[in-house]
């Protein structure tokens, strides 16, 4: 089984699949498409199938776990986790794990994000507030002069501490210090970059 964030399928609304809602599994040659539908800390979830409907809301929630709770269009289907810890933090304290922005995406980011409605994964790594996604979003509230961001702590992988070393190595330490590139040239160097290292690792 293979699952993904779906960046281009036309199933999709056009605006969910930009925004990062959309998830597809592939599975036998048949591919199963579950389109996530946010209000606040709820979601309703579309999909061809739900056979994997678990599945979906498990990969989702992997960096989303403010989402709590989810149902389909039929509400036959309902599920609910526990509500995570919130807070605040100053956007300027937040150390990034990345080291590029996409100028593309950062753009229809700022047309179409909801800013009093985003929280995103930190994790405390020597004493530092890390961030673990989101960084578009954090970049966007941070050109339209938001100076707090809702947060909450997550666990993380180990590959975070060599993305950290790697951005201060960079003089990367807040989300200002980001390049912000074209596409192409953002899928060459991160993209490239990120596939690299996991093919060594």
């Amino acid at each position: 089984m293979r699952i993904y964030y779906d960046y281009e399928n036309t199933f999709f609304d056009e605006n969910n699949r930009s925004l990062g809602n959309c998830i597809t599994i592939s599975e036998n040659n048949k591919k199963y498409y579950y389109e996530f539908c946010i209000n606040m800390n709820e979601a309703l979830v579309k999909c061809n199938d739900n056979s994997y409907i678990n599945e979906a809301i498990e990969y989702y929630r992997k960096y989303n776990k403010y989402i709590n709770i989810f149902y389909n269009e039929e509400r036959s289907f309902y599920k609910q986790y526990d509500s995570i810890f919130s807070f605040k933090l100053p956007i300027k304290v937040i150390q990034p794990s990345k080291f590029f922005l996409n100028e593309s995406k950062l753009d229809y980011f700022d047309n179409n994000l909801d800013f009093d409605n985003i929280y995103l994964p930190v994790a405390i790594i020597n004493d530092e507030y890390v961030l673990l996604d989101g960084h578009h979003r954090l970049a966007c509230l941070n050109q339209n002069f938001y100076k707090m961001v809702n947060v909450y702590v997550d666990n993380y992988e180990y590959h975070i501490n060599d993305f950290v070393y790697i951005a201060k190595e960079n003089n990367i330490f807040n989300i200002k210090n980001l390049k912000v590139l074209p596409d192409l040239d953002y899928k060459r160097e991160w993209e490239g970059f990120y596939n690299q290292y996991f093919e060594y690792n």
